[in-house]
């Protein structure tokens, strides 16, 4: 895998750039990168669609592409995909239109470099056309020793067959902390990515707000964490099942945590922690 250790960076400090990882497909249409493999070309970015953007010819993509709404609109095949909407196009998927009449803003996974393609979509690929969260319900989170934080997730993606890779909202609610103020770590054997949506979380890195960003590799240690007002955060888990291993020395635990981001040293010069002003 070739992305490092982020965790974590808000989006608000990233640069607009335009066409970044996307030139020839979407140029027009601002980028933030929020990480990117150089081994595989995959990314993750947040896309922002101009108001009156569109696109009259069909277009496929060589990659499968996943979308979440952030703010604003946009229009594929006739469909409105507004704030909190979902979409993992596969790849040849064909859109016949697209179009953004007051703009939007999306968090965008591509799973490779996207180039135009006349492929159709493989059979048995992941297609999820559309989902609108607020049609969701909450599920309760299968692992025991998590149950004190009270999490409620929104699957909007699954891999059934080889476990691989799975895309969800995660929530808890207002003053969540460990049992006695303290909680071993925990890793995963796959990779996990998040970015934040709304509320707080603190952990050992700081308190994370909205558009706060992170690409954990595999096999490292994090938590313990908490939420004094309640959280919900974009995850995927990617490259492996994923499974909570739980280390066995208890860790202390506090809501009053500092920032010390764990960053790529391009990162660090415009990493700070950020509260308030533009969501994104």
């Amino acid at each position: 895998m070739g992305r490092p250790l982020i965790e974590y960076i808000y989006s608000q400090c990233l640069p607009w750039q335009t066409g970044v990882a996307v030139a020839g497909v979407r140029g027009d249409v601002e980028t933030k990168v929020l990480s990117f493999d150089r081994d595989l070309g995959e990314s993750s970015l947040i896309l922002r669609y101009p108001a009156g953007w569109a696109k009259t010819k069909p277009e496929a993509l060589s990659v499968e592409e996943e979308m979440y709404v952030l703010d604003g609109e946009i229009t594929i095949n006739g469909r409105i995909y507004a704030r909190d909407s979902y979409a993992c196009f596969p790849a040849g998927y064909v859109r016949q239109s697209a179009s953004s009449a007051k703009g939007c803003v999306a968090i965008t996974f591509f799973d490779g470099i996207p180039e135009l393609t006349t492929k159709p979509v493989k059979s048995g690929a992941v297609s999820v056309e559309y989902l609108n969260l607020y049609d969701l319900k909450w599920e309760v989170g299968s692992d025991p020793s998590l149950a004190w934080m009270g999490n409620r997730s929104k699957t909007l993606r699954w891999d059934p067959v080889y476990e691989q890779k799975s895309t969800f909202v995660f929530s808890s609610a207002p003053q969540i902390a460990p049992t006695n103020w303290e909680c071993p770590t925990l890793t995963h054997r796959c990779v996990e990515e998040s970015f934040h949506l709304a509320g707080s979380i603190a952990g050992p890195h700081g308190i994370k707000r909205p558009g706060g960003y992170f690409w954990r590799p595999p096999e490292v240690p994090h938590g313990p964490f908490g939420s004094r007002d309640g959280t919900m955060s974009l995850i995927r888990f990617r490259a492996g099942k994923h499974v909570n291993v739980w280390d066995t020395k208890q860790v202390p635990y506090s809501f009053d945590m500092p920032y010390k981001p764990a960053l790529p040293p391009e990162l660090v010069p415009i990493a700070k922690d950020y509260v308030g002003g533009d969501r994104y």
